[in-house]
Formats: structure tokens, C-alpha cells, sequence
């Protein structure tokens, strides 16, 4: 890592399409979305005149981090463990079990993202301490962490440099996932919380418990967000923060009501501040007919929007 590592959106975002990873702008902040409606392009990657535009849109491009969407074609696993004893044995584990990959992001060391091809059958689930994304879901590949106010860095390799199809890249299978899982809480302990773990059991996005939970409060939209937001737990906030804001923009809910909302019913603020629930729900309801805003992906694609639980 040295002071050139990249830490913008504007720095690297052409050469992460060039390479076939799917960057979008995120607030350096906090590691929030920046954009609206990312997550069409966990399904198809950016037309080149709409990410230009993009990178263009958003200024000043030091306020912007580059996050990954995570296509199906890659899977993503997020290693979530401070102990520098637990850490190593699960980094030793994922070497026994998935394989030696090249692209390994460090944020908050000994903490690590390791990132494969798709072998089969892997989806995206929240395992805390380990999250695993794979068409759905987004990381952050370039920018300052939070925490330490250091850049993001790949030791190894990274996708600025290795293509996202690269066989120097492992693939992984859901079995090879299982069995890393496996053994590594059979050491670690796992994190999570009774309601969460049963959205995890299925395999739900939090866009489809929102629209799970819409439907069994009888298309009560305030008190379905209201349940979402109480089952937040570590890991899981800054996602559950947007899915929430999103989809309230979407329906025109007004932004004192979301506020409310938060106030109410968030599940801790840890990891995800006050001031950026407000600068998240800024962003959301700002007016956009711009040509970069993320929204001319679904309009050029014809892909349905997350933004309308």
C-alpha cells in the first residue's frame, strides 16, 4: 500500500468495467451507496456512456469511494473477524477449502474480503462473522476506510489488474462454501439474531422481507420497514439502512416519517450514524434527471428497480 493507492470512484471505475467488475459510487463516509438503484447492476453491467456520465455526476470525487456490485459470474466472501487468532485460523480454512485466490481486499486488518469465481450453486447468505455474495449484494473495492483512514488495499492482486474471468481466479461451489462454514464455526462463534437468521434460512434479500413482511401487515408499509429495521443486526445495518430508504423514496413516503422511523425502530446505530441515515435519505429523495444517476440503467436495460417494495 502506498500513497497512490487509488481511493475514488473516478480513479478506477473505467477499469474496473474494462475488466468486467461493476463499480458504482459510494459515500467515502460510510461505505452507503451513493447512488440510487445499484443493485440493477448486480443483474447487468453499465453501458460505457452511462458510467462516463456517471463518473462525471458525481463530484467532488474525493466525497466518492468505488464499490463492487457483485455479479452472479463472482462470489464474494466477507470475513468479518477482529481476533487476530480467530482471523488466522479462518484464513487458513478458506485456503483448505476454497483455494489461494489472488484478489484479497484488506480494509481494518486482520479483517478480510476474498474474492472467486462462481463454481455452482453459490448464493448470497449472511453468516456473521462471514458474509458470501454472489448476484446481489455490494462491497467496497477502492476508497478510505472509515476507521482507520487508510486506503483500501489489495496485497496480492486486484480487479483493476486481473480480469473478472481470470482463471488465476478459484472458482468455488456451494459445497466447498458449506464446508468452509462448517469448520470455521466450529471454532468461531457465529453472530446473528433469531429473526435475521430466519430471513438467511431462505435466502431473502432485505427488499424481499420487506415485501414479505408488507404482505403479512396487510400492505402496511410503515409498520413492514418498522419490523425490518428492529432485526438489524452487525453486518447487516448499512444494507438494512438503505433497503428501507430506497424503498421509501420509491412509494413517496415523506422523509420526516423515515426519520421517525429510524428514531423508533433502528437497531442500534453502530457501524451506521444518525447523520448518515440523514445524508443517505438527502440523497434518496434529492430531485435526479440526470443522465448519470443510476436510474438510466433500468431505463436503457428495462430492469425492474428495487425502489418500489
Amino acid at each position: 500500500m502506498t500513497s497512490t493507492t487509488p481511493t475514488t470512484f473516478a480513479q478506477v471505475a473505467l477499469q474496473l468495467h474494462a475488466n468486467g467488475y461493476r463499480p458504482f459510487p459510494g459515500l467515502q463516509e460510510t461505505k452507503v451507496p451513493a447512488m440510487k438503484g445499484w443493485t440493477g447492476l448486480n443483474r447487468m453491467p453499465w453501458d460505457e456512456a452511462d458510467l462516463a456520465a456517471t463518473i462525471t455526476d458525481y463530484r467532488p470525487a474525493e466525497n466518492y469511494a468505488a464499490c463492487l456490485a457483485i455479479q452472479s459470474e463472482l462470489v464474494a466472501v466477507d470475513i468479518d473477524i477482529a481476533a487476530p487468532t480467530a482471523a488466522a485460523l479462518a484464513d487458513e480454512l478458506a485456503k483448505k477449502h476454497l483455494g489461494q485466490t489472488p484478489l484479497i481486499r484488506i480494509g481494518q486488518a486482520p479483517k478480510q474480503l476474498l474474492i472467486y469465481r462462481q463454481g455452482g450453486g453459490v448464493t448470497s447468505r449472511k453468516l456473521h462473522p462471514a458474509e458470501i455474495f454472489s448476484g446481489s449484494g455490494q462491497c467496497v473495492g477502492f476508497g478510505r476506510h472509515q476507521k482507520t483512514g487508510q486506503p483500501y488495499y489489495w496485497p496480492d492482486a486486484s480487479p483493476l489488474e486481473l480480469v473478472s474471468d481470470s482463471p488465476d481466479i478459484p472458482k468455488v461451489t456451494r459445497a466447498q462454501l458449506d464446508r468452509f462454514t462448517t469448520d470455521l464455526f466450529k471454532v468461531v462463534p457465529r453472530r446473528q439474531q433469531v429473526a435475521h437468521s430466519r430471513q438467511q434460512t431462505t435466502n431473502l434479500t432485505l427488499n424481499d422481507r420487506l415485501r414479505l413482511l408488507k404482505t403479512r401487515y396487510c400492505g402496511n408499509w410503515n409498520r413492514a420497514a418498522a419490523k425490518l429495521l428492529s432485526e438489524a443486526c452487525e453486518g447487516n445495518r448499512s444494507d438494512t439502512m438503505w433497503a428501507v430508504i430506497a424503498s421509501a423514496s420509491g412509494r413517496g413516503v415523506p422523509e420526516d416519517e423515515v426519520l421517525a422511523l429510524f428514531d423508533l425502530h433502528f437497531a442500534g446505530w453502530d457501524g451506521v450514524t444518525p447523520d448518515a441515515v440523514e445524508n443517505a435519505i438527502a440523497r434518496a429523495y434529492a430531485p435526479r434527471s440526470r443522465a448519470g444517476d443510476g436510474l438510466t440503467i433500468f431505463k436503457l436495460h428495462s430492469i425492474s428497480g428495487a425502489d418500489h417494495v
